[in-house]
């Protein structure tokens, strides 16, 4: 019998990727939260699925010298949701060469903005770092149009820099959006530098290069489990200082790609059947998108598509006292404001605040669901059963034209 003909580069990349599935999950059967609450344990081996399948679609599958626009296989609608993807932040994402010239061109939409993270590497990676965090409003003509060149050398007019020793920037692009019914932008990339005559061999059936890949999809295995799975559900109870309690973090501390126009006020619920977890934000953000979210332990958003887990700034009805108030809760409490936990009794609750020139921080009190009326004003919106299935209805169906299936 032949020896193995595979390369050692190669066989040690593939045997590292399997240990790190083994011991990342470890990490999240070992945690409290899995031997606690019996509801979330099958959650996290499909938390982890999901994630070996982003480790294919972010550090494997990308072509660095063929580069295009991820959106499907990027943060997209319920299918990769780790990190708690915004409802209504349409992602787009891409893998930049420094040495290359690359041209950017779309139309801005109905979006209230779009944001153009620069990270130096795929996450994960040692030496990967935020190079840079633009607002492509900057770039936007009259017409809502822009045109932007992304090269190392510099260029007149419109230019977003690159790293010349970095062959491999990451772009999570985030485009926000009203609500799913409004038009989305338009985003292409073209690489304007001319190919190798070389490029398919080199990028498809090299084998230091796919073992080169494979060793990134380790490295961002334990930082999805690591920064996402784990820290980011710690990081929302603890900064209330325990459950049911909201309280500030600036955004760019909650995970590398964090954005630094934001501010994030965050909590963890804990909820019982008959109870509820009443949110009042007053004052009202200053900035150009703020919204309420809520995920689950494994911090994945829960399903948006079917169910009213998330309100933004032009979704939610204010009272007349000019505050905003939500309730969190496990069943329809009639009122407008509702997020539904989906029956998660634990969950998170996340508020994004963009560009804003404040950073004001919602209030929480958990209450008797049969006695939230009585702590909200008496003016607040109501909603028959009716015109709740009505909404949820519109809801699904405008995500569908937004993403398809």
């Amino acid at each position: 019998m032949n020896a193995d003909p595979t390369s050692p580069a190669l066989a040690r990349a593939w045997q590292r990727f399997h240990a790190t599935q083994a011991e990342v999950l470890g990490w999240m059967t070992s945690e409290k939260r899995f031997h606690d609450w019996p509801q979330h344990r099958a959650k996290a081996y499909h938390s982890m699925m999901e994630a070996l399948a982003m480790c294919y679609n972010f550090a494997v599958a990308p072509r660095m010298l063929h580069p295009r626009v991820q959106v499907n296989t990027g943060w997209f609608s319920d299918y990769y949701t780790l990190g708690q993807n915004g409802p209504d932040l349409h992602y787009a994402l891409f893998f930049l060469d420094g040495t290359q010239t690359y041209r950017l061109t779309g139309n801005y939409g109905d979006c209230r903005l779009i944001l153009f993270p620069l990270i130096n590497h795929l996450s994960g990676h040692p030496d990967s770092r935020a190079i840079g965090d633009h607002d492509l409003a900057e770039f936007v003509q009259p017409d809502g149009s822009f045109d932007v060149v992304l090269s190392a050398t510099p260029h007149d007019g419109p230019w977003i820099p690159l790293d010349p020793a970095c062959d491999r920037h990451f772009v999570l692009m985030r485009r926000f959006m009203p609500g799913p019914h409004t038009r989305p932008s338009t985003v292409n990339l073209e690489r304007i530098s001319p190919l190798p005559d070389s490029h398919y061999n080199a990028d498809e059936f090299d084998d230091a290069a796919m073992a080169r890949r494979i060793e990134a999809a380790s490295d961002f295995l334990r930082y999805l489990i690591r920064d996402f799975n784990l820290k980011l559900f710690t990081t929302y109870v603890g900064v209330g200082g325990g459950m049911n309690n909201m309280a500030f973090l600036p955004g760019t501390i909650t995970s590398q790609v964090g954005s630094s126009f934001s501010n994030y006020a965050m909590a963890g619920f804990d909820l019982a059947e008959d109870e509820a977890l009443i949110i009042t934000l007053d004052p009202l953000p200053d900035g150009v998108y703020w919204s309420f979210q809520l995920g689950d332990v494994w911090s994945r958003s829960l399903n948006y598509m079917y169910r009213q887990t998330s309100l933004n700034m032009a979704q939610v009805v204010m009272d007349a006292d000019g505050a905003c108030r939500v309730v969190v809760a496990h069943r329809d409490p009639g009122v407008a404001n509702w997020l539904d936990t989906t029956g998660r009794c634990q969950g998170t609750v996340v508020f994004r605040n963009y560009k804003a020139t404040g950073q004001p921080v919602p209030h929480t009190v958990k209450v008797k669901l049969a006695d939230v009326a009585a702590h909200l004003p008496a003016d607040t919106r109501r909603v028959p059963p009716e015109e709740r299935a009505a909404t949820l209805r519109a809801r699904h169906q405008a995500y569908l034209a937004l993403h398809g299936e």
